[in-house]
């Protein structure tokens, strides 16, 4: 697990953290429930008298044997905990790295994506078929496509994406190479500037991710004309 630790940290070019990194890390640790401590379990020694035959040699060994006692419940957890603390940790950090090279190579910050799409964008750009490509979105903003025809996943990132009237939204579709046009998913602009969404279902080989404006609800076919639409291929 160290090995792939190490290989996580060197898959991408370093990038400086954040300012605020720091900051942002407290305040998590702040509001992260703790295990209690397990109360000390200290074995209490029975003193044993000289001996000099083989049998009172034997009798001592039984005594401090015994002045040991078994593990309590207690003591086991602790140890089971001691033991299997190191791979937790580098879980752990494994998992954390990814998701901080994942964020900083698409400019994302905590607090304008979930947990899950974090997730979803850091195992896209971690895979080894990992593409991205940007364009500009008809209406204002600019789209950072990202996606892995192996995952079969994709996402999109989009700076100053104006926000709808109401009634409408905007749907994510996958088009394939016979233009046909399957829906990914619908969402709304994000009032921080920047639109994070993770497109549902499976992407095909060849197919152009795309964005229209929808009715509220979304639709089983697009009803006008992408916004904006990059080819994987």
């Amino acid at each position: 697990m160290s090995d792939t630790a190490v290989l996580i940290g060197l898959s991408a070019d370093p990038v400086a953290p954040p300012a605020d990194l720091k900051a942002r890390l407290m305040a998590q640790i702040a509001v992260t429930p703790q295990l209690a401590p397990l109360p000390a379990v200290r074995p209490t020694l029975t003193a044993v008298p000289a001996v000099t035959t083989p049998q009172q040699d034997a009798s001592a060994e039984a005594i401090r044997t015994a002045s040991l006692g078994t593990p309590t419940r207690a003591s086991t957890k602790a140890t089971a905990r001691w033991f299997t603390r190191p791979a937790s940790i580098l879980v752990a950090a494994a998992a954390a790295v990814a998701l901080f090279v994942g964020g900083n190579i698409l400019g994302l910050s905590a607090g304008n994506e979930s947990q899950q799409q974090a997730a979803a964008i850091s195992a896209i750009v971690a895979a080894s078929d990992y593409q991205q490509a940007k364009a500009d979105v008809s209406g204002g903003g600019k789209a950072t496509f990202v996606w892995s025809v192996g995952l079969k996943k994709s996402a999109v990132v989009i700076d100053k994406l104006p926000k709808l009237a109401g009634g409408k939204t905007y749907e994510l579709w996958y088009i394939d190479t016979a233009s046909k046009a399957t829906p990914a998913g619908i969402f709304d602009a994000a009032s921080s500037g920047r639109t994070v969404s993770v497109l549902a279902g499976a992407m095909t080989e060849g197919d152009t991710l795309g964005i229209t404006v929808e009715p509220s609800g979304g639709s089983k076919t697009p009803t006008t004309a992408p916004i904006v639409a990059v080819p994987s291929a």
